[in-house]
């Protein structure tokens, strides 16, 4: 299984970052089709799908905007969970945990992609393989210093990597 964060590792959230803040999520709807996937997040999704790996989001963010990304660009994601739907959030392990359980994984085999520190201590709190997104380019010291089991600049270089480490799914 691999779970993902949302803001700046699936999406460019940044030119929303102060509504995000401020918390005016309408706001924020209003002008999500304007925010960019990152390069190559679709075709790594459809991969990952292809190869039989359950996909989830995770975010800190009200799932309706993800799932917006998920309906108009078909990713193969079944699973999204925000602030909403967790007790506490990331770094909190509940998102995760949560991911696991509805996808019936176990945390060995179970990879967390994220790009901030939080991230990188829920992956540990949850015993699951946390992989740095660094490419979102927002404090990328912070994330290296967090220690993830992996660091990776690009989206391809994320895939590459998954793709070998990751076993077919049946």
């Amino acid at each position: 299984m691999v779970i993902f964060d949302f803001d700046l590792t699936l999406v460019d959230t940044q030119p929303v970052e102060e509504l995000r803040a401020a918390r005016r999520w309408r706001a924020v709807m209003s002008r999500v089709g304007e925010l960019p996937v990152y390069e190559g997040v679709t075709e790594l999704l459809q991969a990952l799908h292809s190869r039989g790996q359950k996909l989830a989001i995770v975010t800190k963010s009200p799932n309706m905007i993800p799932l917006w990304f998920v309906e108009q660009h078909n990713w193969p994601v079944k699973i999204v969970l925000g602030h909403h739907q967790v007790a506490q959030p990331k770094p909190a392990p509940d998102g995760l945990l949560m991911a696991m359980r509805l996808a019936k994984a176990t945390s060995e085999g179970t990879f967390h992609v994220g790009d901030k520190p939080e991230d990188t201590e829920a992956s540990k709190a949850a015993n699951v393989t946390s992989l740095g997104a660094a490419w979102g380019g927002v404090n990328t010291d912070l994330l290296a210093a967090s220690n993830p089991d992996y660091l990776f600049d690009t989206v391809a270089q994320l895939g590459e990597q998954l793709l070998m480490m990751l076993p077919r799914a049946n």
